[in-house]
């Protein structure tokens, strides 16, 4: 359906952009898309519009580089999670949080093992608040986690801004703009290495830690890794998250539009 739609408007001599946050992975599928995509996909689409590095070897392989590939597809409402963190001034009650749905791709019964190591291994572990609904909801208030529910929108950058440290614990995530909206909100990250937004906005040690999606262990050290910081240095890992968050805006979007359109 969506083909007939290009093509119809292709012949009409509209420009075609794909939105793409789809990572290459080097699968047979891929593969044959790479091979037809001469004959194919370039005779319908102009420009392919990226979320980031990963998508970016996909494009490429179709054909799609230079002007006719664009990066910074999707981004968070930047201004109203912004938080500019502050000099922590005595030792808060820090917590955990986790933002999403409650289902098997997100990795959640790998965040509750995990956690449930950690609260074993620290004294006075950090409380795990999860915002969203569905499935999987039971298996993480067996693990002691706080479940807050569906949060509405306009509540989320409160409760992201007061946690200490953000958790994506995917074991699929072609991007996650939450992570932007932590990043934003000026909060440390955890995310499992298949989240596509942590190739540009997290820095191991510097904003916070990588785990191999699925391990359990790994994750639980990471928890542990966070929760041994100072106080001042989750500071740091905040500011850091904060700065490498300004890379998406709905500003940068619309400027990536227009001077594209106009190149072409």
């Amino acid at each position: 359906g969506y083909v007939n739609i290009c093509r119809r408007l292709k012949s009409d001599g509209r420009t075609i952009i794909a939105g793409c946050d789809t990572q290459w992975k080097g699968s047979l599928r891929q593969h044959f898309a790479a091979w037809t995509a001469p004959l194919y996909i370039k005779s319908f689409i102009d420009i392919f519009w990226i979320t980031g590095e990963r998508p970016r070897y996909f494009a490429q392989a179709l054909g799609f580089h230079g002007d006719r590939c664009w990066d910074g597809y999707y981004a968070c409402d930047w201004n109203n999670f912004s938080h500019q963190p502050a000099q922590p001034e005595r030792e808060d009650s820090p917590y955990f949080i986790y933002v999403g749905r409650y289902a098997p791709e997100k990795g959640l019964d790998t965040l509750a093992s995990a956690y449930q190591a950690y609260c074993q291994q620290v004294e006075e572990p950090w409380p795990l608040i999860c915002a969203g609904s569905g499935a999987l909801r039971d298996t993480l208030v067996e693990a002691g986690v706080v479940d807050k529910g569906f949060v509405q929108p306009d509540d989320l950058p409160k409760l992201m801004k007061e946690a200490a440290a953000f958790i994506l614990p995917s074991r699929s995530e072609p991007w996650g703009v939450v992570a932007q909206e932590a990043a934003a909100s000026g909060l440390p990250l955890i995310l499992s290495d298949v989240c596509g937004a942590g190739v540009h906005l997290l820095r191991p040690h510097h904003n916070g830690f990588i785990f191999s999606a699925e391990s359990d262990t790994e994750l639980a050290q990471s928890l542990i890794s966070m929760h041994s910081l100072t106080p001042q240095q989750r500071f740091l890992y905040g500011q850091a998250s904060y700065e490498l968050s300004k890379q998406y805006t709905p500003q940068r979007w619309s400027k990536t539009l227009i001077k594209g359109l106009q190149l072409l």
